[in-house]
């Protein structure tokens, strides 16, 4: 997959870098616990832990990590702490019609420390050069009620094309998928 410069290496005393198969531990916790913190008192315990199990294993992040057509940055401080991460590769997302080429924003993780400080915008950067020099369709899924991402999906060109259920656990999480330059707003089949 094609590697373009990113604009920002460097933000507020962390390092943007490609992460490499030896951060996949780190990951892991991290993962966990920024979607904990962020989404956790939405969900029953047991399905909060079943998709922790699965979504933020070890095992999901050597795949990521090692995966070619995907790419993952960290930001991490001079200790080497990392303190958030973005991720992105070809679109799993459940889109109607999905056109061939399509690639997908993953995740874009921060812990709580790290928000509202350029870093999310820093990621959103680097993550759309590299999606738009190796895909022509560009999605990201969020969570309906996360108003706050979809405000910094939208500042970046990216609108609303469908709704559809994302599982975590047994649970069913209402989502929108939004795309980079969308143009009509589809219902799924939920």
């Amino acid at each position: 997959m094609n590697e373009r410069p990113s604009v920002k290496t460097e933000l507020n005393g962390l390092n943007i870098r490609r992460a490499v198969p030896a951060d996949a531990a780190v990951l892991t916790v991290l993962g966990a616990a920024t979607f904990t913190d962020t989404f956790g008192h939405l969900y029953d315990p047991k399905d909060l832990n079943a998709y922790l199990d699965e979504g933020h294993s070890r095992e999901y992040y050597d795949a990521l990590l090692t995966d070619q057509e995907c790419a993952v940055w960290v930001a991490e401080g001079d200790n080497k702490a990392i303190t958030g991460y973005c991720a992105a590769g070809p679109c799993s997302l459940p889109v109607n019609d999905m056109p061939l080429n399509s690639g997908e924003l993953y995740r874009l993780y921060l812990e709580q420390s790290q928000q509202g400080t350029g870093l999310g915008r820093a990621f959103m950067d680097i993550v759309l050069a590299w999606l738009e020099a190796n895909f022509e369709h560009l999605y990201v899924g969020v969570y309906a009620e996360n108003v706050r991402a979809q405000k910094l999906y939208q500042r970046y060109g990216f609108e609303k094309v469908q709704d559809y259920i994302f599982m975590v656990g047994e649970y069913p999480d209402p989502e929108w998928i939004m795309k980079r330059g969308g143009v009509s707003i589809e219902k799924s089949a939920i």
